[in-house]
């Protein structure tokens, strides 16, 4: 007699629960249950019928996710079939060491979330960063969300290349990168000035003052889109900001005020 694996064992185990909270979903959970259970033993035949590859670890951490929360929470994935209605949008960096989901320990539906190079908002201009721009215009407008976290973090290496940019005379080293991050020197200016002001001469503690003052200018560029200047002002929605230091594995958050502007 073959075994039975644990995991349908488990997902067996999680959907009678949910059955005896839920009878009026007997028929669906039930037919969900024998519909993944033929997808769980489909997969492991694949799996062991074929050489091991880079995309093992992620298959595998698919399957960890619909043990762990697909299946073990599923009030929330019933929740989430119907649409999402997350509280936060985040403008994070791409870098792959600074996650949002996992540094914030966030679930599915918690968070409507931008990344690109080093966190950056391009200001509003008509015609201007479409795919920037239709997210916002989609979290703020459509999702309503109630707060704008604006991420920055330490060791970035866009800002470690904009703190390095040569002044302009219009040759770019990079096709793209250069023209992304020109929109983060009003940052690299002010930190300029802060670091002459402390008699500083580093680079490392020049790019730290940079990577926190480029998420208040990120924040300070939200504000010029309309549709959300009029969000903040009838406190629909607020701006914040935050700092990760993944060297010293610390996170600073703040609050980011019109009056400042």
């Amino acid at each position: 007699m073959s075994r039975v694996p644990y995991d349908i064992l488990h997902l067996e185990a999680q959907i009678k629960d949910y059955i005896e909270r839920h009878p009026e979903k007997r028929v669906t959970a039930t037919a969900k249950l024998a519909e993944l259970a033929e997808e769980m033993d489909s997969e492991k035949d694949t799996s062991t019928s074929t050489t091991s590859t880079v995309f093992d670890k992620l298959m595998n951490g698919f399957q960890m996710f619909k043990k762990d929360t697909y299946f073990a929470k599923p009030e929330l994935t019933e929740r989430l079939r119907n649409g999402q209605w997350p509280k936060f949008m985040i403008v994070a960096c791409a870098d792959s060491r600074v996650c949002p989901s996992s540094i914030l320990s966030l679930e599915p539906g918690d968070a409507f979330v931008i990344r690109n190079v080093a966190n950056l908002v391009p200001p509003y201009e008509e015609g201007g960063c479409p795919s920037f721009a239709s997210a916002l215009e989609y979290a703020v407008l459509h999702l309503k969300v109630s707060y704008i976290f604006v991420i920055g973090h330490r060791a970035c290496g866009g800002i470690g290349a904009l703190v390095k940019m040569t002044p302009d005379d219009g040759k770019y080293q990079t096709t793209f990168i250069e023209k992304w991050m020109a929109i983060g020197k009003p940052a690299r200016e002010r930190s300029h000035v802060k670091q002459m002001r402390d008699m500083e001469d580093n680079v490392d503690i020049l790019c730290k003052h940079c990577e926190k003052e480029s998420v208040n200018n990120s924040l300070g560029n939200l504000i010029t889109y309309p549709f959300l200047l009029e969000a903040v002002v009838s406190k629909k929605t607020s701006l914040h900001g935050g700092y990760y230091d993944l060297i010293a594995g610390t996170f600073k958050k703040w609050n980011y005020d019109l009056v400042q502007v």
